[in-house]
C-alpha cells in the first residue's frame, strides 16, 4: 500500500468542509469550533505510509461524580459503538487528570477516554471516515 501525502490529505480535509486545528508530523488534527474558539475536537486523520482515522471519545467525572471509572468507560464504549460496525477498533481505553495549570497538584476534572482506530487506503477514504467521525458524540454525558 503507498502512502498518502499529508499535504494533499490536508487540503482535501479542508475542501471536504472540516476545519483542522494542527498538523503535527503525519497527523491532522481536526478541530471543532465552541463559540468562537477553535477547539481540538479528538478526531485526527494520519497520512503516511499507515494511513488512519482514530477517535478519542470521553465522559467527565464531573458530569456524573456516582459513577466509578469502568462505568464511565463502557458508557463511551456504549455510545461509539456505532464506530465499532464501521470497522474501528478500541486501541486504548485510559482515564486522564486534567489539572489546574497554576497548581499542579489540584485536580480540576478525571477524564474517562478511550481510543478507536481504524485504517484508511485512500484520501477519499480518510475523508469520508474524518467526516463520520466528527459527526459522532465524543463528548458524553450519562442521562441524568
Amino acid at each position: 500500500m503507498s502512502g498518502i501525502d499529508v499535504k494533499e490529505l490536508r487540503r482535501a480535509l479542508v475542501e471536504a468542509g472540516l476545519l483542522v486545528f494542527r498538523v503535527r508530523g503525519e497527523e491532522v488534527h481536526l478541530a471543532e469550533r465552541q463559540n468562537v474558539q477553535l477547539m481540538e475536537a479528538g478526531v485526527r486523520v494520519r497520512g503516511g505510509e499507515q494511513p488512519a482515522v482514530t477517535v478519542v471519545a470521553r465522559a467527565q467525572r464531573s458530569d456524573a461524580p456516582t459513577l466509578g471509572a469502568e462505568s464511565l468507560l463502557d458508557l463511551v464504549r456504549s455510545r461509539t459503538a456505532a464506530l465499532c460496525a464501521a470497522g474501528y477498533q478500541e486501541v486504548d481505553a485510559s482515564t486522564r487528570e486534567i489539572r489546574n495549570v497554576s497548581d499542579t497538584d489540584q485536580v480540576l476534572d478525571v477524564w474517562h477516554e478511550v481510543t478507536l482506530c481504524r485504517p484508511v487506503a485512500t484520501v477519499a477514504e480518510a475523508v469520508a471516515e474524518a467526516t463520520l467521525a466528527i459527526a459522532t458524540e465524543r463528548y458524553i454525558v450519562p442521562a441524568a
